[in-house]
């Protein structure tokens, strides 16, 4: 299926590329942060694996946050909710790196893991939901290129105005440039595509359809309501599939650079190693997107759970038998999957619930998922303190873990339906 989606549905491709692009660089520039943190707090914080606490504290607060931003834009659309979120973020990028004193920097930390994680999932997946229903695999595999974009470019970026500009550089930078999104989500984005006079997937349809649409989704009433998500099976396979496997993406990433060090990487070169790799997960993210397109997405949901435990495995034995190469081995099977993950859960969401039953799904999922990742950055402290800090043992346990829960993702992703349980579209009886 070719990518032809219209001047605005590339438009719209391109901003939600930009969000995730930029809602991605909390956990990503934690590579180069975590140290310039530790020092500046210094004793409060003893260790820069301290820092990592305040991350984890961050996602489960993300959880009731994003329900609530789920629930509200399930309500009344996504762009009102999408424009907070972004000022939001834009006034605690500032606050992140002008923060005082321990205690400040705390919350500070967690209010904007906690927001950059429902930007990241709620705000972008809703967008492609509704413009994309039946193109949903290609349209993501653009999108999402933004996620591995930034590691390429925010962790550079950050390192660059670090050494070069000083402690404040970059947390400015991001400030300014999540202005700048909320300006253009004001100005230019439609919640809807028959709210832009378009059509989804650029498909068309009559004026009376595109009329009927609007007015469907302004009274859908979902059959899914909470009660009954919850006792869905389709529902946990989801939240079980993709929750371990974002953890595995966040613990992997935000720690490449001191895991590559452990096996003696220094940083420039692990630096370096992980912006290959990101530049590599770009035209991966599109890779998956076809493949998701053209076999389906439960199929490769399977083939991707399966790659992904292997890549984990493969990391724990370059950690235990402190290898550079296997460590790299693993490093280019992560750049190699790494655009694929952002892809699929949203694609597997709309597979299973449909058009119209997205947001109510969604708004639940997203909670459990974050919930779940966010584990990532409390094993990797928990087990550092239980090895003495002896982290070629620790990253080994780590991966090994990993490893371990992707295996779980895969039987779930066997488990989930082929087929839409939910509301595809308006002409459904």
């Amino acid at each position: 299926m070719k990518s032809n989606f219209g001047k605005m549905g590339w438009w719209i491709i391109i901003f939600t590329l930009l969000i995730y692009l930029f809602s991605c660089a909390v956990p990503d520039t934690l590579n180069v942060l975590v140290q310039p943190f530790a020092e500046k707090y210094a004793p409060a914080v003893q260790s820069p694996e301290q820092i990592l606490i305040f991350a984890a504290i961050g996602g489960f607060v993300s959880i009731p946050l994003s329900l609530v931003a789920g629930q509200i834009i399930s309500k009344i659309g996504v762009k009102i909710p999408a424009i907070v979120m972004i000022i939001g973020l834009a006034v605690l990028w500032v606050l992140y790196g002008v923060a005082p004193s321990m205690g400040s920097f705390a919350v500070v930390a967690t209010l904007i893991v906690a927001l950059s994680d429902s930007a990241n999932l709620v705000i972008t997946q809703q967008l492609m939901n509704n413009w994309f229903p039946k193109k949903k695999g290609i349209a993501l595999g653009w999108a999402t290129m933004g996620m591995p974009l930034d590691s390429a470019i925010t962790v550079l970026i950050f390192q660059a105005l670090l050494t070069t500009k000083g402690f404040m550089a970059p947390f400015i930078f991001m400030g300014i440039v999540f202005v700048a999104l909320a300006v253009i989500m004001a100005l230019f984005v439609k919640s809807l595509p028959e709210q832009a006079g378009c059509y989804p997937d650029n498909e068309p349809i009559s004026e009376e359809e595109r009329k009927a649409n609007l007015e469907f989704f302004a009274n859908y009433k979902t059959g899914f309501p909470t009660s009954v998500m919850f006792r869905t099976k389709a529902f946990w396979l989801l939240v079980i599939s993709f929750g371990f496997m974002f953890l595995g993406l966040v613990g992997a990433t935000s720690q490449m650079i001191p895991r590559m060090g452990a096996v003696g990487v220094d940083q420039p070169q692990a630096v370096l190693a992980l912006t290959i790799a990101s530049l590599i997960g770009i035209p991966g993210s599109i890779i998956w997107g076809i493949v998701d397109q053209k076999i389906g997405t439960k199929k490769t949901t399977v083939i991707f759970a399966l790659l992904w435990a292997i890549m984990m495995f493969v990391g724990a034995i370059g950690a235990g038998v402190v290898s550079v190469p296997i460590t790299y081995i693993s490093v280019i099977m992560f750049a190699a999957l790494l655009g694929g993950l952002g892809n699929l859960m949203p694609s597997m969401c709309i597979s299973v619930f449909g058009r119209f039953d997205f947001a109510q799904a969604n708004k639940l999922l997203v909670p459990f998922v974050v919930g779940i990742r966010t584990l990532a950055f409390i094993l990797i402290p928990v087990v550092s303190g239980i090895v003495g800090g002896n982290m070629q043992i620790g990253y080994t346990i780590v991966f090994i873990v990993f490893g371990i829960l992707s295996l779980i993702a895969l039987f779930a992703a066997m488990a989930l339906p082929k087929d839409c349980i939910g509301r595809k579209s308006a002409e459904e009886e």
